[in-house]
């Protein structure tokens, strides 16, 4: 109606209703976009908050499924640095400890439980991070993926390495272990027995111990603890946005 009263107005050179009639078209068109961008910016709002209870929800689980064994494998990258201490007498101990004697054991063990953030990879395939308004929090999650995704590679690089072998197979004679199941952590263990002074006088037991312990070295320090501490840092920005604030026990 307003564009047929405009063009009879243009045909009448009628220039001053033309002008007003213009102007109602273009505040109108202008109110509507503002309106659509409220509308627009108000989904944004609600998406958001249920992406970051979602996140929440996803950073916990992940944490619950990985935090037993990735600590682990975090605290015997110590145990294998003392056990090498040892093994090539830069100490006064001539003992090795049950968690040295454990490292050595399995100082193969590169796998790890790291679940993905469903959440995450979904925003991210429909193209709709940008809700995310906490940059901090965008570049963390960013973060987290490009972890997972070298923890990924370094798990796959050492566990197909012909450089790295598993010592009780490899050296029998020097390394035992008995399997039992262990009711305090409720799954099965193994007791690990090293013959130290055996150990000491194997040049080739010494010289895969030392590619072992290398290679775990490298597996903590460029795959589990960077995406260890991503995890951690994406976990107390989601916390911060959401208000939420855990006890130390369910933290710790």
């Amino acid at each position: 109606m307003i564009l047929q009263k405009l063009a009879t107005s243009l045909r009448q050179h009628d220039w001053g209703t033309a002008l007003i009639e213009v102007a109602v078209v273009v505040l109108g068109i202008f109110i509507g976009l503002q309106v659509d961008d409220w509308n627009s910016a108000r989904k944004d709002r609600i998406d958001e908050q249920q992406f970051l209870q979602d996140l929440h929800n996803d950073v916990l689980l992940a944490d619950d499924l990985s935090h037993r064994v990735r600590q682990r494998r975090l605290d015997r990258q110590e145990s294998i640095t003392t056990a090498a201490d040892v093994l090539f007498k830069r100490t006064g101990r001539d003992t090795l400890t049950a968690k040295e004697c454990a490292a050595i054991a399995w100082s193969t063990a590169f796998n790890v439980t790291a679940p993905g953030i469903s959440s995450v990879d979904e925003l991210i395939g429909i193209g709709r991070m940008g809700i995310v308004r906490d940059m901090e929090l965008r570049k963390a999650l960013m973060g987290l993926l490009q972890t997972r995704a070298a923890l990924d590679a370094t798990i796959v690089e050492k566990s197909t390495s012909s450089n790295f072998r598993h010592l009780p197979g490899a050296f029998p004679e020097l390394l035992k272990l008995e399997a039992y199941f262990d009711d305090t952590i409720n799954e099965m263990s193994s007791h690990n027995d090293c013959d130290l002074e055996a150990m000491r006088t194997s040049r080739a037991f010494l010289n895969q111990f030392s590619s072992n312990a290398d290679g775990y070295d490298a597996y903590i320090q460029d795959g589990l603890k960077p995406w260890s501490e991503q995890m951690d840092l994406v976990h107390k920005l989601v916390d911060e946005s959401l208000g939420i604030d855990h006890p130390a026990s369910d933290t710790e």
